[in-house]
């Protein structure tokens, strides 16, 4: 049985009636093809299905074009924003993804990091799980370029996060402007930076106004809906007013409330991450919004750098939250113009 020859770069190039070198520059990306040449080399490419060996190629020069995105998991409209991004920008740099998650999990996250290794990943754009640190990275990875984002990994990696101490600080501020003496805190039991950073934020905020500060830590859901049930309801100073330091807080929040028959439009209530359907609420979620594009795309452009070689210390970025004025604060809905 005669087997079918693969098409060549030689075949594409007679095709397209180029030289093979044209043809290569433009498979890699080159930018020097011009638009009617790149034209007739897509055409013979298709006709011919002709498929570059990546494999020989990323053997031939050390680099697979891969990125390694590692996250804790897809499920919120943060993470989901930010690996499109990443998505799109290693696209446009002519680099795929390989992304895997690691459910805030440890032992999974050495799972993934040893398999992005193996797969002989360019670099690694992290989101590390709890108490995770540089020399368990560096264990794993080796020399492999990492850039942490959302959650820094100390000044001894790049970075690129959200400033949580000043989002959390200006959200309880606009609460506190609404009248609500009593603000309570909700967060969870991870020990990670942003959350703690958060919660520095609304108690330093607290304690310039001169109110008490009071934080629940969300473990399970009976323990969440019976402590903000208490705060919520105690005949003595009860909570007018919740600061959510999450996406995920959020979520378990809203479900004790309604387990406790406590309406939202009873309280005031800010989120830190905004949320898909937080417009679709009565009344609608205020919350901070973290910009995810933009810690994203800044992520790829420095983690690109470390993979081209670029050698400079390094580069901790951090960048503001956008406050997403709707009405669970205490803020006015705005009204329709009229045409």
């Amino acid at each position: 049985m005669n087997e079918i020859k693969r098409p060549t770069i030689i075949d594409v190039a007679r095709a397209a009636k180029v030289g093979s070198s044209t043809v290569s520059r433009h498979v890699r990306g080159g930018k020097s093809v011009s638009p009617e040449v790149a034209r007739r080399i897509e055409i013979a490419i298709a006709q011919l299905g002709y498929e570059p060996n990546t494999l020989a190629r990323s053997l031939r020069v050390g680099r697979t074009q891969t990125l390694g995105v590692l996250f804790p998991h897809v499920n919120n409209v943060f993470y989901g924003n930010a690996i499109r991004t990443i998505q799109m920008e290693a696209r446009r740099h002519g680099f795929t993804v390989m992304l895997l998650t690691h459910q805030e999990e440890p032992k999974l996250q050495q799972e993934q990091l040893a398999s992005l290794k193996r797969s002989q990943v360019d670099g690694v754009i992290l989101v590390p799980a709890a108490e995770t640190n540089v020399a368990q990275v560096r264990a794993l990875l080796g020399t492999i370029p990492v850039v942490a984002i959302d959650r820094s990994l100390g000044s001894a990696v790049d970075s690129v996060v959200l400033d949580n101490y000043k989002a959390a600080r200006e959200a309880t501020e606009h609460l506190l402007g609404h009248h609500h003496s009593h603000i309570v805190s909700v967060t969870a039991h991870y020990k990670l930076h942003p959350l703690q950073n958060r919660l520095k934020g609304y108690k330093e905020a607290m304690d310039a106004a001169g109110r008490t500060a009071e934080t629940i830590i969300w473990r399970d859901t009976e323990q969440l809906r019976s402590e903000l049930s208490l705060a919520l309801q105690r005949k003595r100073g009860p909570a007018t007013a919740i600061l959510s330091m999450s996406y995920s807080v959020s979520i378990a929040i809203l479900s004790a409330l309604q387990d406790c028959k406590i309406a939202l439009n009873e309280i005031g209530f800010i989120g830190i991450d905004d949320m898909e359907f937080a417009s679709f609420l009565n009344p609608s979620l205020t919350a901070v919004a973290q910009p995810a594009e933009q810690l994203a795309r800044l992520a790829v452009e420095q983690l690109l750098r470390r993979t081209a070689g670029v050698n400079e210390k390094p580069v901790q970025v951090v960048l503001p939250g956008k406050m997403i004025l709707r009405t669970s604060c205490g803020c006015k809905p705005i009204a329709p113009r009229r045409h």
